[in-house]
């Protein structure tokens, strides 16, 4: 049985040959989800607010390695030709290797921390190399540089969002790797805006908003079908939510800059980072609360330095040391009371429709 099997017992069996790397790590998510226990094989809970990150040094090792192979490609493109290969080749083989690498190294070895580099690697490639190709006469012509013009940093009649945000969606259907969607997520955000703000004439800031509670929604009902946070729905919500949170928190705070005035502004930003606090503690994620931290910094500083606003000379000021020391303690006040403040709001929300769906308390 799955559950009967150690950690130990699943590396002596791939160490023997009996069983491959990607087996062992099916064995260990079912003697998980058998056992109740978390992806490092401790007891698993429920609010935890884990995301597996590495599954052992090696994943820092794999990703040494892709790091120089990016590295040999990004000189190697940089140039007009090596190997006598064109810029579109040179890009598109850099692409067509990080896929195979990601055969190797997340589909079958199931190496989180070299996925999320070689997700970001094949989707930057893949989309210049598509880039590259739809503008090579300007390319071909020029002397490129890192400088020039048509540098895709640069030049933004360069598409460069929509083929990245393909190159995402398909490296996340062949690889379901949950960092994935948080490239889908900023990919379609530089796609959305870009069209809104050209065709429709939205303002960015409604855009941002209105973009992020979508994205905010998807992470919430991925964040629904496992509210005991056990499996890799709960890291899907974890990337997404760290997408919206920016995009929802700063045009909020625009808003209200741009709508009061003096102390006014600041006593407004400390009751929305107020509110964000409640939300964030009732769904159990920090991401929201913690893209608004700037902001509550600010306004906490001008609220004990008299309405003077932040600058850079007074960061040496006892007022700025006061303030750091204020939110440092708001921060360590709810990192470590989390959980009691949870169980304390819990009973009110599970009375309501939404409590299949919140995580469970913990004691």
């Amino acid at each position: 049985m799955p559950s009967a099997l150690s950690p130990d017992d699943l590396k002596a069996a791939v160490e023997a040959g009996v069983i491959d790397a990607a087996q062992a790590e099916k064995l260990k998510a079912m003697r998980r989800d058998a056992a109740g226990v978390g992806p490092d094989s401790e007891p698993a809970i429920a609010d935890e607010e884990r995301f597996r990150f590495l599954n052992g040094f090696n994943d820092v090792f794999l990703t040494i390695g892709v790091l120089l192979v990016a590295g040999a490609f990004l000189i190697a493109s940089s140039t007009a030709s090596t190997f006598g290969m064109s810029w579109f080749g040179t890009l598109a083989l850099a692409a067509v290797t990080f896929w195979i690498l990601s055969e190797i190294l997340v589909a079958r070895l199931r190496a989180v921390l070299p996925g999320m580099v070689l997700s970001v690697l094949f989707v930057a490639f893949a989309a210049a190399a598509v880039v590259v190709q739809m503008h090579w006469t300007s390319f071909s012509s020029s002397n490129w540089s890192v400088d020039s013009e048509f540098a895709f940093w640069r030049n933004p009649s360069l598409t460069f969002g929509t083929p990245a945000l393909i190159a995402a969606i398909i490296y996340y259907v062949r690889f379901r790797l949950p960092f994935a969607l948080a490239l889908i997520a900023f990919f379609g955000y530089a796609v959305v805006s870009k069209g809104l703000l050209q065709i429709a004439g939205i303002g960015p800031s409604f855009v941002a908003l209105g973009y992020g509670l979508v994205v905010l929604a998807v992470a919430l009902a991925y964040d629904a079908r496992d509210p005991k946070r056990q499996t890799r729905l709960s890291d899907c919500a974890f990337w997404l939510q760290l997408v919206a949170a920016p995009l929802i928190v700063s045009p909020v705070i625009l808003l209200i800059k741009g709508t009061t005035i003096g102390g006014a502004t600041s006593a407004a930003i400390l009751v929305t980072v107020f509110f964000l606090a409640l939300f964030a503690l009732a769904i159990d994620r920090r991401a929201l609360l913690v893209s608004s931290l700037l902001y509550f910094t600010v306004a906490v500083y001008d609220l004990l330095n008299g309405g003077s606003p932040l600058t850079g000379g007074e960061v040496s000021s006892s007022s700025f040391v006061l303030t750091l020391g204020v939110v440092g303690a708001f921060v360590l006040f709810l990192g470590v009371f989390w959980h009691p403040i949870r169980n304390r709001m819990l009973p009110g929300l599970q009375k309501t429709h939404l409590a299949p769906y919140i995580p469970e308390p913990r004691q």
